[in-house]
């Protein structure tokens, strides 16, 4: 016992820095503190909870065991306790600059019969998972777009598709780059949603308020037609 009150006294910095660690893992255990870094997601997934999420649903929204709807943002959170809580850090989601990035919602409502890309809801560029899900958004390919820059997404909701990654929905990565018309041409539009176009007609009617079909929502909205346009 003296020798090894002797060691200590002799290698004291050695035993503090120990001290330290032991009460740093104590305290993480005790308040569940979660550390989520600058660059990072914090995906929480609830080990068990006293209500089930309803057959078909993969996305918790009050507290039900399974993936949650809401992830954590950079930062010390408390009370996540291992024993009721797995946090995994993911990266967050980067669209490089002269690139678009496409999603995949997997889950939410149906897409209607007629329509083959979700619809536009507003859930912040689909970084409020939970905002998605209570304003109707829909399971499936989206028609919103994510632009050039970083984005906190819930992976467990959303796929996101970018130039690495699109081939696995048979995408090419050279449509996900931003399309430049030189000035001596022009480009021919043909549209994959919308109703169908009128008997006897061969391309759909112009229609107003789209940007120059930068604006899926706006062009369905407007009566736009599947297919060739004028």
């Amino acid at each position: 016992m003296n020798t090894l009150f002797h060691l200590m006294l002799t290698y004291w910095w050695a035993t503090l820095i120990l001290f330290f660690i032991l009460f740093f893992i104590l305290l993480i255990n005790v308040f569940g503190i979660v550390h989520i870094g600058e660059q990072q997601v914090g995906l929480v997934i609830k080990r068990f909870a006293m209500r089930s999420l309803s057959p078909g649903e993969i996305i918790a929204l009050n507290g039900e065991a399974g993936y949650q709807a809401d992830t954590l943002p950079p930062g010390l959170h408390f009370g996540y306790w291992k024993w009721q809580y797995s946090v995994q850090r993911v990266p967050m989601v980067v669209v490089p600059q002269g690139e678009l990035a496409l999603v995949v919602a997997r889950t939410g409502s149906a897409i209607p019969p007629q329509r083959i890309l979700g619809r536009v809801v507003n859930c912040d560029h689909f970084q409020d998972a939970r905002a998605f899900l209570q304003n109707g958004g829909e399971k499936g390919r989206q028609l919103a777009v994510i632009t050039a820059g970083s984005y906190r997404i819930n992976p467990s909701l959303f796929q996101v598709l970018v130039t690495r990654n699109c081939h696995e929905h048979g995408i090419s990565p050279a449509s996900l780059r931003l399309l430049n018309i030189e000035p001596d041409k022009v480009g021919i539009v043909t549209t994959l949603d919308g109703a169908c176009i009128e008997q006897g007609e061969i391309a759909g009617p112009i229609v107003p308020g789209h940007n120059n079909f930068q604006d899926a929502q706006s062009f369905l909205s407007a009566g736009g037609r599947r297919g060739l346009q004028e």
